[in-house]
């Protein structure tokens, strides 16, 4: 329980109405947690259960227990830990709601300092995202890649497997997985029938934590 707090519907409606008085609800914004839980399980079940609209921005999400493994090279530790290794002092109680969430966003902003480029790490797969996001080193900015490309039509809730050159006239364009962001190309380098063919997958794959999403498809030949 959180003192003095309101019923999760109440504090998602207050929260939807800030967004939109800062003017971020309709600007390429996102949701930022340490770990997972807290989108893919919690808010999500929590949801449901008391039949709660939840806004469609909680489907992605910045889990940033990965950037932060890849900026200090693959240690794991919890919240309160890691916010002594950025060389941040740990201010508040430890797993009180208000106190984690400023220390998250105070961890956010020295990683942007350092200079990572962030990007979704997490989504539910039952939802696409309505546009990639990408992030500039600086705090005020953000990089809509929608300013240069447009998302292909046929990803808004396609199923798994999508030809990316659809449409296209032969020429190879950029796909998006169902992480939001760009995907990446690789090459099968396993012996077998497909060795050596070009196909797309997670953009958020790293040789660390593997693909986050299991977005797949084949390039054309």
């Amino acid at each position: 329980m959180v003192d003095r707090g309101v019923p999760l519907g109440e504090a998602l409606l207050m929260h939807d109405k800030w967004l939109e008085k800062k003017g971020i609800k309709h600007k390429n914004f996102a949701v930022v947690t340490w770990s997972n839980w807290d989108c893919r399980v919690m808010l999500e079940s929590e949801c449901k259960f008391k039949r709660i609209r939840k806004p469609p921005y909680f489907n992605r999400w910045i889990n940033l227990k990965v950037p932060f493994q890849e900026m200090f090279h693959g240690v794991r530790c919890n919240l309160k830990e890691a916010v002594q290794l950025a060389s941040l002092t740990w201010e508040g109680r430890a797993h009180c709601g208000l106190d984690d969430a400023r220390n998250t966003a105070r961890l956010l902003v020295h990683l942007m300092d350092m200079g990572f480029k962030f990007s979704i790490t997490n989504s539910l797969m039952s939802q696409t995202s309505e546009f990639p996001v990408k992030y500039e080193t600086s705090r005020n900015h953000l990089l809509d890649q929608n300013q240069h490309t447009q998302k292909p039509k046929e990803l808004v809730g396609a199923p798994f497997h999508i030809h990316p050159f659809a449409n296209s006239g032969g020429k190879e364009r950029q796909m998006f997985c169902y992480c939001g962001v760009l995907s990446s190309k690789c090459v099968v380098r396993k012996p077998g029938p497909t060795q050596g063919r070009c196909f797309f997958g997670c953009g958020n794959w790293t040789a660390a934590r593997r693909a986050v999403c299991n977005y797949f498809a084949w390039a054309s030949p």
